[in-house]
C-alpha cells in the first residue's frame, strides 16, 4: 500500500512540476566546399559548391552556388576558378604554370552574395612531399592451407621511371581513353586466387606488399589508395565480343557479400552482339561489383589483397599523400564509411561569421599499373 502511495506521488509531481523542452531549433542553410590540388598530377581537380540541405529536404534540391568568384594563389601564382554547372568549378588550364610544388601553401578564396548577404570563404593547403612506393618482403609470415606463402619482391618492378605522368595524360582527361594501354609499356601481373586465404577477410593473404616509405615522407599521416580497372569489358572468354562487366569477378559468397556488398546485376542486351551462342551465354556476365575507388590507410606498408580490385585485367592504383587538414577530417573514421554521420572538422573559414562546411586539401599523386589474372585454383 505504501508503495503505491510513493508512486502516486511521483506521478503527480512529474506531471505537474516537469516541462517538456519548447526551443524550436531552426535550420540554418550554410555553404560547403570541396576541393583539392595535386602536385603530382600538377592538376586541380574540381572545385564543388553548394548549400547544405536540410533534413526534410530531398538531396537532388537544386542546391548548387553558381554566382561565386573563385580564386587559388600560391606565391606570385593567382588562378581563377569559373563556374562551368552545378555547382561545379574549373580554371581555364586545368596545369598551372609553373607546376604545383611540394611544401608549397595554396590558399581558396570564394566570394558571393546570397540574400543580400555577402560571403567571403577562405582555406588554405600545405602541398605534401611525394612518396616512393616499392614491393617489399611482407613482415608478417603469411600461410595458406598450413603452408608458407613465399613472396619474391623481385616479381613486382612498378616501373616508376615508365609511370609517369605523360603515359597517362590523356586518361586523366577523359577516364574512357584508355588507349595507353595499347602501347609497348610493361605491367606487373599476378594471379588471382579463390583459396579462402586470400579472400576472406581483411586479413587475408596479400598477393604482394606495397612499401612507400621515403625519406621526404616524415610529414604524411595518411594516403589515399584509388584503385580503378581499366577493362571493366575485358573479352575473357576470347569469343571475339568485348561484354561490358564480362571481367567482373564473380564471387557471391558470404565474405564477398560482407567485405565487399552485394554484387549488382546489369542488363545486357544480347541482341546487340550478333554471333553469341545466345544458349551458353555464361551467367556471371550481367554481374559486377563497382571498382574500388578510394581506401584511406595509415603507415607506410601497405598489404595489397582481394579488397583492392573487383576485376580481372589491367588496374591503375594511384597513391596520393595527405596533408594535415585531410587526416583532420577523417579522423577516427580512415575508411569513410563507419561513421557517415558524425560531422566532419572541416576547413573552410567563413569571415562572414557564419558556419561553413566541406574541405579544401591537396596531394602529390603516384601510380603504378597492374594486370590481375584469371585463378588457376580453386577452393
Amino acid at each position: 500500500m505504501i508503495f503505491k502511495k510513493i508512486i502516486l506521488i511521483l506521478i503527480v509531481i512529474l506531471l505537474n512540476k516537469c516541462e517538456l523542452p519548447t526551443e524550436n531549433i531552426n535550420y540554418v542553410q550554410s555553404p560547403v566546399v570541396f576541393g583539392y590540388i595535386d602536385a603530382g598530377f600538377n592538376r586541380i581537380d574540381t572545385l564543388y559548391l553548394y548549400w547544405t540541405s536540410s533534413l526534410s529536404s530531398s538531396h537532388f534540391e537544386n542546391n548548387y552556388i553558381e554566382n561565386a568568384s573563385v580564386n587559388l594563389s600560391s606565391g606570385s601564382q593567382n588562378i581563377e576558378l569559373h563556374h562551368i554547372g552545378n555547382g561545379k568549378y574549373l580554371p581555364d588550364n586545368l596545369y598551372p604554370n609553373p607546376p604545383i610544388q611540394p611544401n608549397s601553401t595554396w590558399n581558396l578564396e570564394i566570394n558571393f552574395n546570397y540574400n543580400n548577404t555577402n560571403y567571403n570563404l577562405q582555406s588554405s593547403t600545405t602541398v605534401p612531399n611525394t612518396v616512393t612506393p616499392d614491393v617489399m618482403i611482407s613482415d608478417i609470415q603469411w600461410q595458406c592451407d598450413g603452408e608458407d606463402i613465399v613472396f619474391n619482391e623481385n616479381d613486382f618492378s612498378l616501373y616508376q621511371n615508365q609511370n609517369n605522368v605523360n603515359l597517362i595524360q590523356s586518361w586523366l582527361d577523359n577516364p574512357n581513353d584508355v588507349s595507353f594501354l595499347e602501347d609497348d609499356i610493361n605491367i606487373d601481373s599476378f594471379r588471382y586466387s579463390t583459396k579462402d586465404c586470400y579472400t576472406s577477410s581483411f586479413a587475408s593473404t596479400p598477393f604482394f606488399t606495397l612499401d612507400i616509405d621515403s625519406e621526404n615522407q616524415n610529414d604524411t599521416i595518411i594516403s589515399r589508395y584509388l584503385t580503378l580497372a581499366l577493362e571493366t569489358d575485358k573479352d575473357m572468354n576470347e569469343d571475339g565480343f568485348n561484354i561490358s562487366y564480362e571481367a567482373a569477378i564473380f564471387d557471391t559468397l558470404f565474405d564477398a557479400n560482407a567485405f565487399k556488398g552485394p554484387m549488382q546485376y546489369t542488363e545486357i542486351n544480347y541482341n546487340d552482339y550478333q554471333g553469341i551462342d545466345l544458349e551458353n551465354i555464361p551467367y556471371e556476365w550481367g554481374w559486377h561489383r563497382e571498382p574500388v575507388n578510394r581506401i584511406n590507410l595509415e603507415g607506410d606498408q601497405i598489404e595489397f589483397s582481394w579488397l583492392f580490385f573487383n576485376y580481372f585485367g589491367k588496374h591503375i592504383t594511384i597513391i596520393q599523400p595527405m596533408g594535415k587538414e585531410y587526416e583532420e577530417y577523417f579522423e577516427g573514421d580512415p575508411d569513410q564509411f563507419n561513421f557517415p554521420y558524425i560531422l566532419r572538422q572541416g576547413n573552410i573559414n567563413n569571415a562572414s561569421g557564419e558556419k561553413s562546411y566541406g574541405l579544401f586539401y591537396s596531394t602529390n599523386s603516384k601510380f603504378f599499373l597492374f594486370d590481375v589474372l584469371e585463378p588457376i585454383d580453386s577452393n
